[in-house]
């Protein structure tokens, strides 16, 4: 009887050793990372857009905008003030940083208005023939072509580009672009016609505007543009 006891006591003490022995090690900051650790990193892995183009398809395309548009404003525009060819832009620089925090910001005041932005729409530009722009800020380069970015929301299955009413008492709503005062105004140089179409599931209809009434833009541009100076990637 002893004897079996004793035996039963040494099965359950060697069960208990391996049971330690089989426990996860605790990893140091110098372990190499296990498969399951590996496979784990491998799936949060970003894959590659499907909008990516090729870098020859690049080239050719950088090509073609030189043959059919650079030359055609370089040739159109007069030289500069000091007697300078005028050289057409070809690209704009934003740091990564500035892009994710704007768009972020985008998405933070759009929610906050109760819309959501569908796409991030860039249009061609051409800064004033002056020193001084409409609202009296420098422009460091006078006739030189650009871009600048607004965010769209749906509005009856169209994207639409959108800026923020602040109507006070931490209430916000989107307002569309288009019906910004002026923006269809024929002094502006626009030809169509403003159309009367409400769009009351975003824009409540308001007699007049708020005290506290201010308008917030979500249109990016000031970006550092080039030429000039002369560089580029794919020349």
């Amino acid at each position: 009887m002893t004897c079996k006891k004793n035996l039963g006591l040494l099965f359950i003490a060697f069960s208990l050793l391996v049971s330690c022995n089989s426990e996860k090690k605790p990893t140091t900051p110098d372990a190499e990372p296990t498969r399951k650790e590996q496979h784990e990193e491998t799936t949060n892995e970003v894959k590659a857009p499907e909008k990516i183009i090729s870098i020859t398809e690049a080239k050719e395309d950088y090509d073609n905008y030189t043959k059919k548009r650079a030359n055609l404003i370089e040739a159109t525009e007069e030289p500069l003030e000091d007697g300078s060819k005028f050289i057409a832009s070809r690209y704009g620089d934003y740091d990564i940083e500035t892009v994710k925090n704007y768009i972020a910001y985008v998405e933070q005041e759009a929610k906050e208005a109760g819309v959501k932005v569908e796409t991030l729409r860039f249009y061609f530009s051409t800064y004033p023939a002056k020193k001084e722009s409409s609202d009296h800020k420098e422009v460091k380069h006078p006739r030189q072509n650009s871009f600048f970015i607004l965010p769209t929301m749906k509005v009856d299955a169209m994207n639409m580009g959108f800026y923020i009413k602040d109507l006070g008492d931490g209430k916000k709503e989107a307002a569309l672009i288009r019906d910004y005062p002026g923006i269809l105004d024929s002094k502006m140089g626009d030809t169509h016609k403003k159309t009367n179409k409400s769009y009351a599931s975003f824009i409540p209809t308001t007699t007049a505007a708020p005290i506290m009434f201010s308008d917030q833009s979500l249109i990016m541009n000031k970006t550092t543009m080039g030429p000039p100076p002369y560089d580029s990637d794919f020349n």
